[in-house]
């Protein structure tokens, strides 16, 4: 209803500098951080969705899908930042080489 004087465009940096220090996905590279802001504002839209499911009369099996799916999205993550810290240390050793 009234506005927090914030632009858009400073929510969703701020939306996106709260979905990395969550996921830890700070040193994350540049090039990736455009497809980082797109995920985050898609799960930022799923959050109202799991919220409203919890609330409403929505079976458990369909609960327990949601759940289980947001357990995987998480499980991602660890995994994207394992990969990039991998990939770091990969380009050292091979500027080590050179």
């Amino acid at each position: 209803m009234f506005g927090s004087g914030k632009s858009k465009e400073d929510k969703q940096q701020e939306q996106l500098q709260k979905f990395q220090g969550k996921y830890h996905i700070d040193e994350l590279d540049p090039r990736d951080l455009e497809t980082v802001k797109q995920i985050a504002a898609d799960l930022a839209g799923n959050g109202f969705l799991k919220a409203g499911m919890a609330l409403s009369l929505a079976n458990s099996a369909d609960q327990a899908k949601v759940t289980y799916l947001s357990a995987l999205v998480e499980q991602n993550w660890i995994i994207i930042n394992q990969l990039s810290r991998l990939n770091k240390n990969i380009e050292k050793l091979s500027k080590k080489a050179e």
